[in-house]
């Protein structure tokens, strides 16, 4: 098997992640969508989107992609367990990738491998994180399998226009457009403080939530809007909604007077989190954002959403 399977323990420090994915198409070839969950540390992440033509090899392959890079992006080297029911995948990961990749990405018989753009965002993804891939059998009661394959499916029945996956070489274009939304939860009688996030571009759809027990809202509103920019697979125009005034205020306005005032406040006290607010701002430089408070008493269909993520983390149904 070209990618072993890492069975030793792993130090503590390495974070250790679990991935569920599925996709599919109906009819096939056809409208497609897949969906990942991935949890980690108490937190979890659900991603989805769709294709309007499209294969069920494909989407499977999206799946495990999008999870693998979004892994990536928001933990580095780490060690993940994917879990799958796609004989294709588990195929091409342990019969066919690496003969591909050193033969060109040409078959046996010599012609271009088919999905071949996917395979090699797979191809990279599993030589820069330590991945143990667990078949499932399909439809077979595994209750996170089988929540994949219902978000995968809702996905295709909301289809939308779909956000392609980026061709290495391609031309530059307009940066994509993106929405956050932000809500956090609690403390609960127990005192866990929850969060939640929303994050949509094209016809994609990330939610992220965690919680901490003692934690403080303010500080995991920022928790989460770090996490949200960095779940952006590249510099997007981005819209981060929220309620809270601490937010959205500290960000479009009181950010600059505390820098020009060496994270002092107008008082001359320090900056309360202030390494969040420094983690924020290295997150900001790579968008463009605008920062938009929904005020109380207005409705929002994904600050909604982002609240029944942050409450059920709070009290600890992730």
């Amino acid at each position: 098997m070209p990618y072993p399977l890492f069975d030793t323990p792993a130090p503590e420090t390495v974070p250790q992640v679990q991935v569920y994915t599925d996709g599919g198409c109906d009819p096939n070839p056809g409208p497609g969508g897949w969906a990942a969950i991935l949890r980690w540390e108490g937190r979890e992440w659900v991603l989805w989107g769709n294709d309007p033509q499209t294969t069920n090899n494909r989407m499977e392959l999206q799946a495990a992609v999008a999870a693998l890079a979004l892994v990536e992006r928001l933990l580095g080297r780490c060690r993940v367990d994917v879990y799958t029911d796609s004989q294709y995948l588990r195929r091409g990961v342990e019969e066919w990738l690496s003969r591909w990749a050193s033969a060109g990405w040409q078959t046996r018989a010599r012609t271009p491998v088919k999905n071949q753009d996917l395979w090699q965002l797979l191809h990279r993804l599993i030589e820069g994180l330590e991945v143990r891939w667990h078949w499932l059998a399909g439809h077979a009661g595994e209750p996170l399998n089988e929540r994949a394959d219902a978000l995968a499916a809702e996905a295709r029945r909301r289809l939308e226009q779909p956000t392609p996956v980026p061709s290495p070489g391609a031309a530059a274009e307009p940066l994509p457009q993106a929405t956050i939304s932000v809500k956090v939860w609690g403390p609960t009688p127990a005192g866990r403080v929850g969060w939640g996030a929303v994050v949509r571009q094209g016809g994609s759809q990330v939610q992220l939530s965690g919680a901490e027990e003692g934690g403080r809202p303010n500080a995991l509103l920022l928790r989460a809007t770090i996490d949200a920019l960095r779940a952006l697979p590249r510099p997007s125009q981005v819209t981060v909604v929220s309620d809270a005034s601490y937010l959205i205020q500290g960000a479009s306005r009181w950010l600059p007077a505390w820098q020009a005032r060496a994270w002092r406040t107008k008082e001359g006290k320090p900056v309360a989190n202030r390494p969040l607010w420094e983690a924020l701002l290295e997150q900001v430089r790579r968008h463009r954002v605008v920062w938009q408070r929904v005020p109380a008493g207005r409705t929002d269909a994904d600050l909604t959403l982002a609240a029944e993520l942050a409450a059920r983390a709070a009290s600890g149904k992730v």
